[in-house]
């Protein structure tokens, strides 16, 4: 098994361009800067392409190669690219016959792209954009075969996977305990002494839900019981030996495109659109974590609650975008105040909560100060005026409590702020007394 927990590979961020077209190497170039925010370096010649690699060494991530060039008629610029650099390639052709695919697959390209497609640059770019997001993506293959598992590695770096592998179900159970998130998805065999690959995707999957990893299974023996199997057991695909390279990867850079999706969905469930904080069901996850941490640590749990004095009159005045402004700017503000560690939401609409931990109340009560201080200070242009707004700030600490318990007390706190006059800070130890 390699180990889970070697460094990942260094940061790329250049794409090499060999075409000997001047305009669609500069129509290549120009939509890669601009939409993939990668540098490019163009060459119109196996000759040029052999400079930029001496040039820039290991900042590339990725080459988009014309298959006919002047000094390289029969394509032996993939070649230079693919196998003496092992540099992921995507190859431009006029067209596309069985015996140039399969030279073209054996050569170790990631992928051929008919130039006279319609959405020829389209795929190109899906193509480096997929290989760039790769560099993090760690692929698990569990197989008792060594051949097996050389060859689906050999496959999948095509595409910049970081791979890992397992000669067996218990070392699999282990690397992905090691490598904690680095690892996305496993590919499994079914057939495997010891656990098998349905054993072994029922054990993933009490620990790790479809969102945090993918899991297809392969095996040599396909049946429709035998795939309903594993997609019961938890598998999100199911491949049968023999396939085609071009299916095995179609497959996995699908099910890599998903995990994105539902990361990104779940991630946008906890937070606020608005102002890019976390939201309150972020906090709520959270809340027993805290209260534990601080009990175990013997650390006070303190919260600070702030609510904008006076916003509905705000918005009623200069609208909402002028509110908002205001918020995304208080936003700003706590943001650069509260410490990294600390739990920073947007509660809804004008109040914000902040939850931390080791702070006793004269420690709440000095970064209560600091967050209201600065929001006096904000002042927000629109509409041709300066906005400002200030806040009411209530702290609260307890040894031992819940978050619900200082929240709630830092709340009341908050509440008495407005009472006494608004544009201050209010301790619940203050009110205790």
């Amino acid at each position: 098994m390699s180990d889970p927990l070697s460094p990942g590979p260094s940061a790329r961020d250049h794409v090499l361009v060999v075409e000997d077209s001047r305009s669609v190497a500069a129509l290549l170039a120009g939509r890669i800067e601009s939409e993939l925010g990668l540098r490019t370096v163009a060459a119109g010649s196996r000759a040029q392409a052999r400079e930029a690699l001496a040039e820039y060494g290991g900042r590339f991530v990725a080459a988009v190669l014309d298959l006919h060039l002047p000094d390289a008629p029969d394509g032996e610029v993939v070649g230079d690219i693919v196998s003496q650099e092992a540099l992921p390639a995507l190859v431009l052709t006029a067209g596309i016959e069985d015996d140039l695919r399969d030279r073209l697959i054996r050569s170790g390209v990631c992928d051929y792209v008919v130039k006279t497609a319609p959405d020829a640059v389209e795929t190109v770019l899906a193509g480096i954009r997929r290989i760039h997001r790769n560099q993090g993506v760690g692929v698990l293959v569990v197989d008792d075969s060594r051949t097996a598992r050389a060859y689906l590695v050999e496959l999948l770096s095509r595409w910049g996977y970081r791979c890992y592998q397992a000669g067996g179900g218990e070392d699999a159970l282990k690397a992905v305990e090691q490598a904690q998130s680095r690892i996305r998805l496993v590919l499994c065999d079914q057939n495997m002494p010891g656990m098998d690959g349905e054993t072994l995707i029922r054990r993933l999957r009490q620990h790790y839900p479809p969102q945090r990893l993918g899991i297809i299974g392969v095996s040599s023996h396909g049946s429709g019981i035998l795939s309903a199997r594993l997609l019961k057991a938890g598998a999100n695909d199911f491949l049968t030996r023999p396939f085609l390279e071009e299916e095995l990867s179609v497959r996995v850079n699908l099910n890599v495109d998903l995990l994105e999706l539902l990361r990104e969905a779940e991630s946008n469930a906890r937070c606020d659109p608005l102002t890019g904080l976390s939201n309150r069901r972020y906090l709520d996850e959270l809340a027993e974590q805290l209260a534990e941490t601080g009990r175990r640590t013997l650390q006070p749990l303190a919260a600070v609650v702030v609510d904008l004095d006076h916003f509905k009159a705000i918005n009623d005045r200069v609208g909402h975008f002028g509110g908002d402004a205001l918020l995304q700017a208080a936003a700003d503000l706590l943001r650069r105040t509260v410490r990294r560690a600390d739990v920073l939401v947007r509660a809804g609409g004008e109040e914000f909560y902040v939850v931390t931990l080791g702070l006793d109340s004269a420690g709440a009560a000095a970064l209560g100060e600091r967050i209201r201080s600065g929001i006096e200070l904000l002042e927000v242009g629109h509409g041709g005026e300066d906005l400002a707004v200030t806040a009411s700030v209530g702290v609260a600490s307890l040894d031992g409590g819940s978050v619900e318990a200082v929240l709630e007390a830092a709340d009341r706190a908050m509440y008495a702020a407005k009472e006494a006059g608004r544009n201050r800070v209010v301790s619940a130890a203050d009110l205790a007394d």
